[in-house]
């Protein structure tokens, strides 16, 4: 087995250091640098970055990208310079947007190499030095103080109340509190309590340990390793895209040939029909949906940071509101990453909400006021005060012990005055033997009295006596099963319990030794959890009725997640909880098919993470993963939107997609809501221009079939699309979301941008209006044998109407006069925009001639607004027809989720 690769938190101390062939003296200068060839520096690899030019050259691969590049091309070959300056905008615009966004990828192992600390304190050759951390090898003897930031992965030798914060690497915000004892070698890293790694930070105590892995093999360094395996893929949004490209594409060319053999058939001139032919393959793409899909995606970034999230991927942005499944971490996610004083158990009383408590009778709440006062005295975390005073103090201290000190401040103690009155005169620092803190104080009228905290269980074994109300009475067994019930209890909330004892001393005494320790007054317990969020558990309900599944991972133990998940509603029977050893005796395949079941994950790994939302992702849902951690990061990066919450690490911010301003859950649904209106608006701006494109088609390919000269000229199809539907487009763009926008399921993966409804819409109403128009142009032709009349009576149907349809389009779940339908005032001003100008198609000489148009009368312009209705009171009844069969579907899939 290579060095990577063995474990030493199942070897004590001196098998690890005789592995090493070291003791606590340390390294000499010799074998440091031959351990440096072997091991190399302990820094985390640099991944070769991508030119800058390949990242350019990648915007360009978009099939959608592509055929408007070939459209530029041949507009310009036939003289259309205006029409091809626009496609080519639209292409540069992409183009630029695409480089900068992924330019940041190349910043996610960058910010893993910032965790590491700047030196290190070792002992060399019997002599302490401070050295660049880079110089660390395995074998060295790491020396480690409170504040210390650990700078690679190493087997602790000896300890002094030690403990540390292992969040960075494992998500969980617990004091972690060491040992030195050896660990079953199947331990997942949060056991592994004899050992440091490296990112972590030191609480409090001091250490020695020997150092067993560097850069690349430590912990992190496998994170790093994965992170840069990590695939992140094409978003669903760029997908759909790109199959709506190619189906555009192929539909494009498979029309142009047939109008083209169609018109030469029919007697054409063969150029004439070509360049027609062009222009309607031209006006068939949608050159004006890249830049609108970019400016819908900037603004709905606008408004996502608006609710507090930082999109930092222009597709996130949308992808966000197709997702399916929610993997979320608990602590700093669901939990607010602090811990709390939530229970306090004595003899007589029981208080679940301390700040709610005063001590406006100091007779009924004497039994908590003393267990809070004991808390606050045996305990080494203190206030750092500011000069603004307490409202702006820092608790500084492990985590249990800030909780404590808190709780006795949130019912009205002076922690200052309480100090004083007792002082300290000697400690017992807690260890994992002893499994106690006991403090020596000075009492002002009982001489000297200890006060001890620890587990439960011990603190109980050393009591003969019971405090009830100020009296000590005898701890009987009945006394004694009232409290183990009330322990229970709040074991199976997933609470942390520390048991409160007292005795008074004699005045002469000056130091204390744990059997001193002994009949021993029980003051009560006190249960600590890391609290949830506020307003947790109706975002949850939220996201269950927006058809959302949110699952929890954590690497906490099971009955801590188990209590949690049932707090914000999550289904939690057996069969849905998975830990992390029961994860590892799974295949990916056995994964994949019990992913649906599972709800809630507990004591898992980076790895176990990234398996988690591969398998999501084999039943083909959009999978969003928050995280905060360095753990998180190649989960983030894998997922099909990643978001980071703003409290958390570089690296994991880095790796992200979205980042939580405020680390609040019902972020996430607002930010999923937003994402939904971005959709939505793309998919109207899509309807919106395929509609138009088709319809003229349809209306040129009629003619072509009937012999009829053609209805339009290349320069009025251009008009068309460029200024007819130009300004309602780009007001689509910022259409508001619809009403009830969460109240519908997620999307399917597989359903594409122009779903059947949709396409069946634009199918029907290019048949219609292409109907409707030629006949039109029949009779003018007739009965007028005037071809400029009779295309300018074509050209103005056509044009009024796409700046009536898009009225209708923009709310396809509601009837067209139906409330907010004035509500995009943009889109009001679009229209006004587009009407105007086509006026002066008509009626300014210049452009007439260049639009090859007659004035119209008040018939003419009667006949092209009949037609307009017409088309749109066909629209409406469709929309009548799919949203009675969606209602019914809706209401389907609701009583199956109930």
């Amino acid at each position: 087995m290579s060095d990577s690769m063995k474990t030493f938190y199942d070897l004590s101390a001196e098998e690890a250091l005789k592995l090493f062939n070291c003791t606590e003296v340390g390294l000499d200068e010799e074998v440091i640098e031959q351990r440096l060839i072997k091991y190399g520096r302990n820094v985390l690899p640099e991944p070769a970055s991508t030119p800058w030019f390949v990242l350019l050259f990648n915007q360009v691969k978009s099939f959608l990208i592509i055929l408007l590049i070939v459209a530029a091309i041949v507009s310009y070959i036939l003289g259309d310079t205006a029409d091809a300056m626009i496609i080519i905008v639209a292409v540069v615009i992409n183009m630029v947007v695409g480089f900068i966004q992924e330019w940041k990828a190349e910043k996610s192992v960058e910010a893993l190499r910032r965790v590491i600390a700047q030196q290190a304190k070792v002992r060399r050759g019997g002599k302490e030095a401070l050295i660049p951390v880079e110089q660390l090898v395995p074998g060295d003897i790491l020396l480690l103080d409170a504040g210390d930031k650990v700078p690679a992965d190493a087997r602790l030798l000896k300890l002094n109340d030690f403990t540390t914060n292992e969040a960075p690497l494992t998500g969980e915000s617990n004091e972690v509190v060491k040992s030195l004892e050896k660990i079953d070698a199947s331990a997942v890293i949060g056991d592994r309590v004899n050992m440091v790694f490296l990112g972590t930070t030191v609480l409090q105590g001091s250490a020695e340990a020997v150092v067993t892995h560097t850069g690349v093999n430590t912990e992190i360094g496998k994170i790093a390793a994965l992170l840069d395996k990590a695939d992140s893929g094409e978003t669903p949004l760029q997908k759909k895209l790109d199959r709506f490209a190619r189906g555009v594409g192929i539909a494009v060319i498979l029309i142009c040939v047939a109008l083209f053999i169609v018109g030469v058939l029919v007697g054409m001139d063969p150029l004439e029909i070509f360049t027609i032919s062009v222009a309607v393959a031209v006006s068939a793409i949608p050159e004006g949906l890249v830049v609108a899909v970019t400016v819908i995606l900037a603004l709905g970034m606008q408004r996502i940071l608006k609710r507090n999230a930082l999109v930092r991927n222009l597709q996130a942005a949308e992808t966000l509101g197709s997702t399916s499944v929610i993997c979320t971490d608990k602590t700093g996610t669901i939990t607010e990453g602090k811990m709390e004083v939530v229970s306090v158990v004595t003899a007589k009383q029981e208080f679940q909400d301390l700040h709610h408590v005063r001590r406006n009778d100091p007779t009924e709440l004497s039994e908590l006021i003393f267990a809070v006062q004991l808390g606050m005295l045996c305990n080494d975390a203190h206030v750092t005060e500011n000069d603004s005073g307490l409202k702006d103090s820092i608790i500084v201290g492990n985590l249990t012990e800030q909780a404590l000190l808190r709780a006795g401040m949130a019912v009205g103690i002076d922690h200052v005055i309480l100090k004083s009155e007792e002082p300290r005169i000697s400690t017992i620092p807690f260890n994992s033997k002893n499994k106690f803190m006991a403090t020596l104080h000075k009492h002002p009228e009982l001489g000297k009295r200890i006060y001890m905290k620890g587990a439960p269980e011990k603190i109980v074994a050393m009591s003969t006596q019971v405090r009830s109300g100020e009296q000590a009475i005898a701890f009987d067994d009945e006394m004694k099963s009232k409290f183990e019930n009330e322990f229970e209890k709040c074991s199976r909330k997933g609470l942390r319990i520390l048991g409160l004892a007292y005795k008074n001393v004699l005045e002469s005494t000056e130091e204390i030794a744990e059997q001193d320790c002994t009949d021993m007054i029980f003051a009560g317990f006190v249960g600590i959890k890391d609290p949830l969020r506020p307003n947790i558990a109706e975002t949850f309900a939220k996201t269950k009725a927006a058809g959302i599944r949110t699952v929890m991972i954590t690497g906490d133990h099971k009955l801590t997640a188990q209590a949690i998940a049932a707090e914000v509603g999550l289904l939690v029977e057996d069969k849905n909880i998975l830990t992390g050893d029961e994860l590892h005796a799974m295949t990916q395949e056995e994964l994949n098919s019990r992913v649906e079941d599972i709800t809630v994950y507990a004591r898992v790994s980076p790895e176990d993470k990234l398996n988690i939302i591969n398998a999501w992702k084999s039943r083909g849902k959009v999978v969003a993963m928050t995280g905060d951690g360095v753990n998180d990061s190649p989960a983030l990066k894998t997922a099909s939107i990643g978001v980071a919450l703003g409290s958390g690490t570089d690296v994991a911010k880095e790796a992200a997609d979205i980042v939580l301003l405020d680390d609040r859950f019902e972020t996430i649904v607002a930010a999923v809501e937003e994402g939904r209106g971005i959709f939505d608006n793309i998919r109207k701006v899509v309807l919106f221009l395929m509609s138009d494109s088709f319809s003229e088609v349809v209306v040129i390919s009629f003619a072509i079939m009937l012999g009829l000269p053609v209805p339009l000229t290349a320069a009025q199809i251009l008009w068309i699309n460029l200024v007819s539907d130009g300004f309602p487009s780009v007001a689509l763009t910022v259409d508001p979301k619809d009403e009830g926008i969460m109240d519908e399921p997620p999307r399917s993966l597989r359903e594409s941008v122009l779903n059947n409804e949709m396409k069946i819409l634009i199918f029907i109403i290019s048949v219609v209006t292409g109907i409707l128009n030629i006949l039109v142009f029949w009779y003018y032709l007739k009965t007028t044998n005037n071809l400029e009349l009779s295309r300018s009576v074509v050209f103005l149907s056509l044009s009024i109407d796409s700046l009536i349809y898009v009225f209708s389009i923009r709310q396809l779940r509601r009837p067209l006069f139906s409330r907010g339908i004035f509500k995009n005032r943009w889109l009001l001003l679009g229209v006004a925009a587009s009407f105007f100008i086509q006026l002066s198609a008509f009626y300014v000489p210049p452009l007439s001639r260049l639009m090859k148009t007659v004035p119209l009368g008040l018939r003419d312009w009667g006949v092209a607004i009949t037609i307009a209705t017409l088309v749109i009171m066909v629209t409406e009844i469709i929309k009548y027809i799919f949203n009675r069969r969606h209602r019914r579907t809706n209401y389907k899939n609701r009583s199956a989720l109930a």
